[in-house]
């Protein structure tokens, strides 16, 4: 490390509580295009299977509703035609 990126890191560190409470303790990136590949890759199939469930308990709401909306119909058209 340089003595520039040194006195930058205590400059940072040295905030009051202030700072430190309200935008908290600034990120320190060592190798960001690694780590960025990798969590690309792991945070799209994290998304894709969180996006799965999601859709999978939609539908799951969607046909226990379906007896309920059933019901309601008569009273739907009711005020349709009104």
């Amino acid at each position: 490390m340089s003595e520039e990126q040194v006195n930058k890191e205590k400059e940072q560190v040295d905030a009051d509580p202030f700072t430190r409470l309200m935008f908290g303790q600034p990120r320190r990136s060592e190798n960001p295009t690694e780590k960025t590949e990798e969590g690309t890759q792991k945070k799209f199939g994290e998304d894709y299977y969180a996006l799965i469930e999601q859709v999978d308990s939609i539908m799951d709401s969607v046909n226990k509703l379906k007896p309920m909306l059933k019901e309601f119909s008569p009273i739907i058209d009711y005020f349709k035609k009104k």
